[in-house]
Formats: structure tokens, C-alpha cells, sequence
């Protein structure tokens, strides 16, 4: 068993690695001599949030790490809550995807593209599942090195894909029953934001709702001034991701975070 989990964290580490120089390839004009913003202006959307929201990778790859490192160090402990074997391949595999969701973007191969974001966030959903995040009463090292690295990453892919879809359908020139574009991307918001509010209810994933404001917010930002009626509905999104994350702080304010430091539960 001991020997599964050093290949499943040989794996991890190996696959990203290849994530983060995928993401370098696809800056660099490794993959193409398009970038991925170049594409994103070529089959831009209502729903494509400001570029500044983008900084969020720095984040998120800083987390990966953070997962991968948390991994060796838990290989060396023996896994006692089998964080590893429940991983499995499926971290792997996101690494992958999102590796190739790259290449293909870049390549203008739009709607393979959209095929491989919904595996990677097919990945993050399992994770989030054999992992039992956010479930269970954990000391504060797994809620940081297991729980956000997922959290945090499931909440930005949501609205990826959205973003990604969107794109495809400008690609193929799709109109849907005439409705207008701004109409379509105020639908999509609403149901962006009942996603989130699920993730709270059903399983307490409130960073991931956290996300979802930073991209309704840069989504608002980006298009005050031609469609404020798409930059009022993202931000009424936002507060109520804002409201439902803040109830349900007070009602599990028992578990957070501070309190878990304060009684040395680390």
C-alpha cells in the first residue's frame, strides 16, 4: 500500500509540474502564436469577467503546491486519514486537463476544449467528494493543505466552464430563441450564483462562493459602462454569496478557523 502512494504522489508532483509549465507554454507562444487572452478576445462573451479577476491563478497554483508538498509530508507520517489514497489519480488527472485545456485553447480547437474543462471539473468534483471536503471537523494544517487547494480551485473552474461554453457558442455563431446576448449572460449569473449557494447549503464550501463573488464582481466591473444591467445583476449575485457565506460564519462560528488556532486545534 505504502508503495501506491508514493507512485500516487510521484504522479501528483510530476503531473504538476507539467501543469505549471503548460501554463508558462501557453504565455510564452510555445503552444501557438496566440495566447490564451488573444482567444478569449477572439470569441469574447457578456460573461467573460475584467482581466485583473485572472491574478487568481498565482493563488490557485500556490495552493497546488501547497497540496502537493502537504502530500510528501503526510507519505512520510504513514497518511493516517489516507488523504493519498483517496486523492488517487483523480489530482492527476485535473493536472492533465488543465494542460490540455491549453493546448487546445490556444490551438482555437474551442469545442474540444469545452469536452476537457468539464473533465477537469468532473476531477475537482470527485475530489471534493472522496475527500469529504469541508464535511468533517478537521484540524486548521488539513483545512489549508487538503481543503482549499480543491475548494478554491472547484469554485474558479465553475466559472470556467460557464466562460469556456460561452465562448464555443459565440464560435458557432449560436443564437438562442433570439434572446439577446446580455439576456443570456444574466441567466447564466443567476445560474452561476444558485451553484454557489448549493455548495454552501450541501456542503459548506464557502471559499468557493468566495470566488464566485471575485468573478461576478470583475464580470460587473467589466461591463458597467455598455451593459449595467448585466453589472447589476453580478453584483447582486455577489451580495448574496456575500449574505448566505456570512450566515452560515455565525451559524458554524463554533469551527472556524480562528477559534480552531485559539484552542491549539492545528
Amino acid at each position: 500500500m505504502k508503495n501506491k502512494s508514493i507512485v500516487l504522489v510521484i504522479m501528483n508532483t510530476f503531473s504538476l509540474i507539467c501543469m505549471l509549465f503548460a501554463n508558462y507554454a501557453s504565455t510564452a507562444g510555445i503552444f501557438s502564436n496566440s495566447s490564451v487572452a488573444d482567444i478569449s478576445h477572439k470569441y469574447d462573451t457578456l460573461f467573460a469577467p475584467a482581466g485583473y479577476a485572472f491574478i487568481i491563478w498565482a493563488f490557485l497554483f500556490l495552493l497546488a503546491i501547497a497540496f502537493v508538498v502537504y502530500q510528501w509530508m503526510l507519505l512520510k507520517k504513514g497518511d493516517p486519514q489516507h488523504y493519498i489514497k483517496r486523492t488517487g489519480i483523480w489530482f492527476t488527472v485535473s493536472n492533465i486537463a488543465n494542460a490540455g485545456w491549453l493546448y487546445l485553447w490556444t490551438n482555437e480547437m474551442i469545442g474540444w476544449s469545452v469536452i476537457v474543462i468539464f473533465l477537469l471539473l468532473l476531477c475537482l468534483i470527485i475530489l471534493t467528494i472522496r475527500l469529504r471536503l469541508e464535511l468533517d471537523d478537521e484540524p486548521v494544517r488539513n483545512i489549508f493543505f487538503v481543503w482549499w487547494p480543491i475548494t478554491f480551485y472547484l469554485g474558479w473552474i465553475m466559472v470556467a466552464v460557464i466562460a469556456c461554453v460561452a465562448s464555443w457558442l459565440v464560435s458557432q455563431s449560436w443564437q438562442a430563441a433570439n434572446l439577446p446576448e446580455h439576456i443570456w449572460t444574466t441567466i447564466m449569473i443567476v445560474i452561476a450564483c444558485l451553484f454557489y449557494l448549493l455548495l454552501i447549503r450541501k456542503r459548506n464550501m464557502r471559499e468557493a462562493s468566495l470566488v464566485g463573488i471575485w468573478a461576478f464582481i470583475a464580470i460587473a466591473i467589466r461591463q458597467w459602462e455598455n451593459h449595467p444591467d448585466i453589472a447589476i445583476a453580478a453584483i447582486i449575485a455577489s451580495f448574496i454569496l456575500f449574505i448566505a457565506s456570512a450566515v452560515h460564519v455565525y451559524k458554524n462560528r463554533k469551527y472556524i478557523i480562528g477559534e480552531k488556532i485559539k484552542r491549539g486545534e492545528w
